[in-house]
């Protein structure tokens, strides 16, 4: 998953925490920043809607997690605007502008919820307290609170970004020497491993069109640095939090447009690379915790030929509540030394995903990976 819908999982996970009574500062400020964006639009006030009439429906929190995440990558301010609010800081609160659209059944977050003898009571929200309900509250509660607590470890750089150099564009020739390891690590009780810090050459584990299939080409704007977000976790069947960020060096993406014969509209590759091997292990942890979860329902773990030190591989059917056309995505995880990276492959026009190509582009991006902890330019080609 790519850093928008990673940061939109977060956002939907604390705003349907706050429609089950499970309420924070932090929420408040957080469904006060959504409202004011999603409120523009038809399509976010339905969004919202449907997960006030269900907060626990699979398909409203879904279709809400689908608009935010839109709306991040659209608008920047309002990515910093729920980055702040997920950190908990006071830059998060929405543009003064008030919007003029009502709409029945929202979520209202605010002063005044209320604990009565059998039911809950936030704003116009009745929850019944039962015993199935309260545990779903501390549930959300611990949630939110490990999410405030990975903000505050480097929620500034969530908001001021990173003034580090830009990775080179794809057709700059690479810098010379490599290096592989400028800070060894070494997982518990182990020997040194290599460490990939180099943005030039953590860029090429991102395979090019020259070592991909006829057809396949780099989207517009890729491969491109981003900023591995923290306070991104990933939440095991447990309810066990895992960081994908701490102590990351480098998060690069490449969007790709498939060739005709791979049976994807839509591919996606993130390499994230670490300070050492426990850092990137917790990663890989938190990655695969991630994508085993999203959506809430729909995702089947597949068995395919393992990569590197672990790998997973998902499928996930995605219902279309805006298209009425149900969407197929095919997903994988890979931990390698002190390099994490994830693939997604999406089916816009229907639910087949094509596993045989998911399983030789991973074994290529993994290969690379291996190549680059060597020091070596990576040269593997699908």
């Amino acid at each position: 998953m790519d850093a928008a819908g990673s940061m939109a999982l977060s956002a939907v996970q604390v705003l349907t925490a706050m429609a089950t009574g499970a309420g924070t500062e932090a929420g408040r400020a957080l469904g006060d920043v959504v409202r004011a964006r999603l409120g523009t639009s038809e399509e976010g006030r339905a969004a919202l809607a449907r997960v006030s009439a269900a907060p626990a429906d699979p398909n409203a929190t879904q279709g809400l997690q689908e608009a935010i995440r839109e709306a991040i990558e659209a608008d920047p301010d309002f990515q910093h605007r729920v980055a702040a609010a997920l950190a908990g800081s006071s830059q998060a609160a929405p543009p003064a502008y008030t919007i003029s659209h009502s709409y029945e059944d929202s979520i209202v977050i605010g002063a005044g919820a209320k604990v009565r003898r059998s039911q809950i009571s936030l704003g116009p929200l009745t929850i019944n307290n039962t015993r199935s309900a309260r545990v779903s509250l501390t549930a959300a509660a611990a949630l939110l609170l490990a999410l405030l607590a990975l903000a505050a470890y480097g929620g500034a750089q969530v908001i001021a970004g990173d003034d580090s150099p830009g990775v080179v564009s794809s057709g700059t020739s690479p810098r010379s020497p490599r290096t592989a390891s400028s800070a060894p690590s070494a997982p518990s009780g182990g020997a040194p491993v290599p460490v990939v810090s180099d943005a030039a050459l953590a860029e090429q584990i991102l395979p090019g069109p020259e070592s991909l299939p006829d057809g396949w080409t780099f989207a517009s704007g890729s491969p491109q640095k981003e900023t591995c977000l923290n306070g991104r976790v990933g939440v095991e069947k447990d309810g066990t939090l895992r960081d994908i960020c701490k102590h990351s060096l480098l998060d690069l993406t490449a969007w790709y447009n498939a060739g005709p014969e791979a049976g994807f509209d839509k591919v996606h590759i993130e390499v994230v690379t670490y300070s050492s091997h426990d850092a990137s292990a917790q990663g890989y942890l938190g990655q695969r915790a991630e994508e085993a979860s999203s959506p809430p329902s729909g995702v089947t773990e597949e068995t395919l030929p393992s990569y590197c030190e672990d790998s997973a591989f998902f499928s996930v059917i995605y219902p279309g509540i805006l298209t009425g056309v149900d969407k197929g995505e095919a997903r994988s995880v890979v931990h390698c030394g002190t390099v994490m990276f994830n693939i997604y492959a999406r089916n816009e026009h229907g639910t087949s995903v094509d596993l045989d190509t998911l399983s030789n582009l991973t074994h290529t991006v993994a290969t690379r990976a291996q190549q680059a902890l060597k020091g070596e330019t990576p040269t593997a080609a699908y």
